[in-house]
């Protein structure tokens, strides 16, 4: 029962910080969306401030696994790149509950230490996922910067898709990633014209 009643009020978390933002969203109003007694909340979770964490916990792990889904969809270092992007894109993501909590989460990063420390630990990840991918592509002298481009490049994309759908859409959003995309895929040295290659 505790997953459950961890996964109630985390949802209810989310659409509490759409309804009336992260600083008014209440215990007491999450626990009313919920269905719960506001006790629960001390029950389940060490105070409000975990509760808070875990929800940015639970929108980071959501992304993650949409984006490792839209690596592993591709075959190609093109494909398995655009699919890095895209899954930023998947539809959990662009849900209008989910982009009110992650906006609030990021404007608190700086401030709030536990949202920091899963930031960091989201980026660390997403590194990690991009260095393979990008190995055969680039030197290791350009690999962290590209990883660092990528990265920025979906989180800037799904900022202006969030707050301006209608005149950013995704077919924008594809066009403008195939042309970062294009260019790294592009610059990758060829066998033969690498270094050491035989002549």
């Amino acid at each position: 029962m505790e997953p459950v009643r961890r996964r109630q009020l985390i949802e209810a978390t989310i659409g509490a910080i759409h309804q009336y933002g992260l600083q008014n969203a209440t215990v007491a109003r999450i626990c009313r969306r919920a269905g719960l007694s506001v006790g629960l909340v001390n029950h389940y979770f060490d105070g409000k401030g975990e509760l808070f964490e875990e929800t940015m916990q639970m929108l980071v792990d959501q992304t993650l696994a949409d984006v490792e889904a839209g690596i592993a969809s591709g075959t190609t270092p093109l494909e398995r790149l655009m699919g890095f992007v895209e899954g930023h894109f998947a539809p959990g993501q662009r849900a209008p509950e989910a982009v009110s909590a992650w906006l609030s989460f990021y404007l608190q990063v700086g401030e709030n230490a536990g949202f920091g420390r899963i930031q960091k630990a989201f980026d660390d990840r997403l590194l990690e996922l991009l260095r393979p991918i990008l190995a055969d592509l680039v030197s290791d002298e350009r690999c962290e910067g590209v990883a660092q481009t990528l990265i920025a490049l979906a989180y800037g994309l799904w900022l202006r898709h969030a707050y301006d759908p209608a005149n950013f859409g995704l077919d924008v959003v594809h066009r403008i990633a195939m042309d970062y995309v294009g260019d790294v895929i592009t610059a990758a040295p060829t066998p033969s014209a690498a270094p050491g290659a035989a002549m």
